[in-house]
């Protein structure tokens, strides 16, 4: 599980120490990831530890960050994306929120051992509002350029609840996606997302591959 470091600069050896963070936490949870633990990980000493991160909370935090990117970062990519037919967009996010890199089991096994955090540290939950809070108010403008662009009025309470409803599902599916059985596999809770997205919305969204 050690590594041997090469020379780098310091950004990328702390984002290398970020990853063996993590790499501990997914094996041993957070109460039994320690300095001198993340340092074996690593291969470097518990000193180069300290001198990054000053603090195991300081190291933990940065971890959660880390975390909370993974999985925003592919929806956020859709987001961002400029120039796309509304439907698209959705659809490409629903995917986005539910299968590929966000629904390897790792990234859950993370995502469940910050949890618990977030409800009782003050600066994890800064953390998580920061991550997730812009990540799940784009639904509602989502909504809001299908309904444009198929020329309907939906009152502005309406569009809320089914974006809170729909984020609802999204995050349900991921969860169950990432515990599937052998029965089913992550595009099987996909393809729910989309039939569901459709349903609520009273739409059709377009069946996109995973790699289009």
């Amino acid at each position: 599980m050690a590594t041997t470091f090469r020379r780098m600069q310091d950004f990328d050896r702390r984002a290398e120490l970020i990853r063996a963070t993590l790499d501990c936490i997914a094996d041993k949870g957070i109460q039994g990831t320690t300095v001198r633990a993340v340092a074996t990980y690593a291969g470097v000493s518990n000193g180069l530890i300290r001198h990054h991160f000053a603090s195991k909370e300081n190291m933990i935090l940065a971890a959660y960050r880390e975390t909370v990117e993974m999985i925003t970062a592919p929806g956020r990519a859709i987001i961002d994306a400029p120039e796309m037919e509304p439907h698209e967009r959705l659809a490409r996010f629903v995917r986005a929120s539910i299968g590929g890199a966000v629904a390897d089991p790792r990234v859950f096994s993370l995502w469940a051992a910050f949890i618990a955090q977030v409800n009782v540290d003050p600066e994890m939950a800064r953390i998580h509002d920061d991550g997730h809070l812009p990540y799940r108010s784009a639904l509602e403008p989502m909504i809001a350029a299908i309904m444009a662009a198929e020329n309907r009025a939906l009152p502005d309470r309406r569009r809320e609840r089914l974006a809170i409803a729909l984020n609802a599902v999204l995050d349900g599916l991921w969860l169950e996606g990432c515990l599937y059985k052998e029965d089913r596999c992550p595009e099987d809770y996909v393809e729910l997302g989309l039939e569901t997205a459709e349903a609520l919305l009273g739409t059709t969204l377009p069946r996109i591959a995973e790699r289009e």
